[in-house]
């Protein structure tokens, strides 16, 4: 039988590969389509066979991949107009839960939110995409969860999920370059914030239905990508970078973008 160590320490790994896959979608470097197989993942993360299957097994229910029968694991294509559904829903919820926080703003605070949009920046600034692609998704988890209303915030997560895959396949890789050229994105959650710790609604209200829909144009501009880098090449870049302290939590917890 194992001993607890044995089992801990096999969990710990299970966790690491599920996260070096989930950061590698996140960076936007696996295509829409791209096929995973597990001999050359096993081989790229240097784990067993059985280790990656449970963690594409793990991406798969998170809906991060596509598990076809006979046929194997690919990177999803979400369609279109799945994406105009999700942000449709979002708007819906974060539009009223921007109207609820700037009528609370005395009674909250702000400095976790400025805090974390100043990790967003340093992200940005590295062209760290993976971690502002995380970060970015918490940045709305943490104004929902501001609410302390539970079923809004578990209707929320499962949207999040869907959206951060829509963030991950299609956001521009260059995120900071975007952001000079006006294009929607984590830089504009310092707007947000501002406007919700002045107690300014209705600005607040305003800036996040801009942020929603300018996001919503922009995923849903589409340009198709049919190359597929080398996995060696995609892992040795994304290691070569710091990773997001987030990383460390439970498999499962909700970390996904804008």
């Amino acid at each position: 039988m194992d001993s607890l160590d044995q089992i801990i320490d096999g969990a710990q790994a299970d966790l690491q590969v599920y996260q070096r896959i989930r950061r590698a979608i996140l960076s936007g470097q696996l295509r829409p389509g791209m096929k995973l197989q597990e001999p050359r993942l096993a081989k790229v993360l240097g784990c067993t066979r059985e280790r990656v299957r449970k963690a594409l097994h793990h991406l798969a229910h998170e809906k991060w991949l596509d598990i076809i029968p006979n046929k194997g694991v690919f990177i999803p294509v979400p369609s279109v107009q799945e994406l105009h559904a999700i942000f449709e829903a979002r708007r819906l919820i974060e539009l009223g839960v921007t109207r609820q926080l700037a009528e609370r703003s005395r009674l909250l605070d702000w400095q976790p939110f400025v805090s974390h949009v100043q990790q967003e920046r340093i992200a940005a600034e590295r062209n760290d995409r993976a971690t502002v692609a995380l970060l970015a998704a918490e940045f709305h988890f943490l104004l929902v969860e501001s609410l302390h209303n539970p079923l809004i915030r578990d209707m929320h997560r499962g949207l999040m999920l869907r959206s951060s895959l829509h963030f991950s396949l299609y956001a521009p890789m260059n995120l900071q370059a975007g952001a000079g050229n006006g294009c929607a994105g984590p830089h504009e959650h310092e707007a947000i914030v501002q406007a919700l710790s002045d107690g300014n609604g209705a600005r607040a209200e305003k800036l996040m239905q801009r942020h929603l829909s300018q996001l919503e144009v922009l995923l849903a501009a589409r340009k198709p990508k049919t190359e597929f880098p080398p996995l060696e090449d995609v892992f040795a870049s994304l290691d070569a970078m710091p990773a997001h302290a987030d990383e460390a939590m439970p498999a499962g917890d909700p970390c996904c973008a804008d």
